[in-house]
């Protein structure tokens, strides 16, 4: 289980670098809640919000991965996940400066995972509030 939720992520994380909105859009329920603002409301258009936290938070940066946990209960799981931004054009640099972000996932009649709530900001949204 603890795979696909990794690969889901992976799969979410170079779209956003590639910019490929129908990847994005398929890693999202239908209701899913974006927290792409640190003050800002809740958004549920996963592309939009996406598009927004990409121009204003990382125009000249790619999202790379690292160390993670899932915690799962049943269909649903809760993600803290490492994330890194690196200059686009030195994007082999070491990334100096992580993020935890955290994401709420659930498990699809099918057997698949979506991102049900994806919040960039992890814990540090706590320091804007």
């Amino acid at each position: 289980m603890k795979q696909s939720i990794t690969e889901l992520l992976s799969r979410l994380h170079q779209a956003v670098n590639n910019g490929d909105l129908h990847t994005i859009s398929n890693c999202y329920s239908d209701n899913a809640k974006i927290v792409a603002q640190p003050l800002g409301q809740q958004q549920h258009d996963s592309i939009t919000a996406l598009q927004a936290f990409q121009k204003k938070y990382m125009p000249s940066h790619l999202v790379t991965t690292g160390d993670e946990i899932v915690i799962e209960a049943g269909d649903i799981a809760l993600v803290i996940s490492k994330l890194y931004l690196v200059p686009k054009a030195t994007p082999l640099a070491t990334p100096c400066e992580g993020k935890r972000a955290l994401y709420v996932m659930q498990r699809q009649s099918n057997g698949e995972w979506r991102c049900i709530i994806d919040n960039f900001f992890g814990t540090d949204l706590l320091d804007f509030a």
